[in-house]
């Protein structure tokens, strides 16, 4: 797990790999303090800027040639209802955002996927408020989307924000090659991220849609998943309704796009260490700025022949090649 404390362990391996930096899971070793799980609690359970730092003090003085774009992972949990008190969420958000900034990252990581068995996206299942109406929910989403961020920026004014699933996953009726239609219980993902780069318009911060979206392969496959996450989604023949039209206009300038890539197979599509080569020189071709890699089945941050997870040395020969590819 790229821990702090793992990362500093392993700086000198760390960075002859074809990465330019990390989603770090900011938990210690046992006895654990866990940031990463806790920032968006659905206890209500503040998280204090000094915690952050003393998470983060492995990392801070380790200096690296390439890997130096650091993101604090978040996992989504889920706290109150969006119509509740946030203000313990939204401090913690700031607290996070001003510890990255003082030990160098770049930014944060949010997993927005929901694993509780409430999600935080679902209307009207797991709403409090069974009497408010969807267009109410979603502006209230978008509302506590802004404030989050608002909050970050304010720490840290030039943060980039990676939303794992963009807002495409609260559009119904989307049919891309192999994506399900999963809006009916992400109402309000959408709305949330539409909130988070409604509060980066006029400053420096970057509201990137993470593109989590692991079957892409061609170049036809990447343009146009990148066409329709860039501009499409905020058009008017669109018209989504959480997207508001004071925000249109500001949607393709602001929304950056990025690709997930994934180490195993997914829907009908193939991966070995040949696919993953063309896959990431395709998906960096198209990327505004941002491609990042998840893995299951094999580990990137073990040398080859160090470990059974490790990846093979042709897998990491092949992210390489897939980079040299795109420039």
């Amino acid at each position: 797990m790229p821990s702090p404390a793992f990362i500093a362990d392993n700086r000198q391996y760390l960075d002859t790999l074809p990465f330019d930096g990390l989603v770090v899971y900011l938990r210690t070793p046992p006895p654990y303090t866990n940031v990463t799980g806790t920032v968006m609690s659905y206890k209500n359970r503040p998280v204090s800027y000094d915690t952050i730092m003393e998470v983060m003090a492995p990392m801070r003085g380790v200096f690296f040639t390439n890997l130096k774009q650091y993101y604090a992972q978040v996992l989504l949990s889920k706290p109150e209802d969006v119509f509740d008190d946030w203000s313990v969420c939204i401090t913690n958000f700031a607290n996070l955002a001003r510890a990255a900034k003082d030990s160098g990252f770049a930014g944060v990581f949010f997993d927005n996927e929901c694993y509780d068995k409430h999600p935080l996206w679902n209307y009207p299942d797991n709403c409090t408020y069974k009497n408010k109406s969807l267009s109410e929910y979603e502006a209230q989403a978008r509302l506590r989307g802004k404030q989050l961020m608002q909050a970050m920026i304010a720490q840290f004014p030039d943060i980039v924000v990676i939303t794992a699933h963009g807002p495409y996953v609260s559009v119904p009726g989307i049919h891309w090659k192999n994506l399900n239609d999963v809006s009916s219980h992400n109402e309000l993902a959408g709305p949330f991220f539409a909130g988070f780069l409604e509060a980066t318009i006029s400053t420096p911060a970057v509201s990137v849609d993470g593109g989590e979206l692991y079957d892409r392969r061609s170049v036809m496959d990447f343009r146009a998943c990148y066409d329709w996450r860039k501009v499409t989604i905020a058009s008017e023949p669109v018209n989504c309704t959480f997207i508001p039209p004071s925000l249109r206009t500001n949607w393709p300038a602001k929304s950056s796009i990025a690709f997930g890539v994934y180490d195993v197979p997914f829907g009908s599509q193939p991966m070995n260490a040949a696919v993953m080569q063309t896959t990431v020189a395709n998906a960096l071709k198209r990327a505004d700025k941002i491609v990042w890699l998840y893995t299951e089945k094999r580990s990137f941050l073990a040398a080859p022949g160090k470990s059974p997870a490790a990846a093979g040395q042709e897998w990491v020969d092949a992210v390489r090649r897939g980079r040299m590819a795109a420039q």
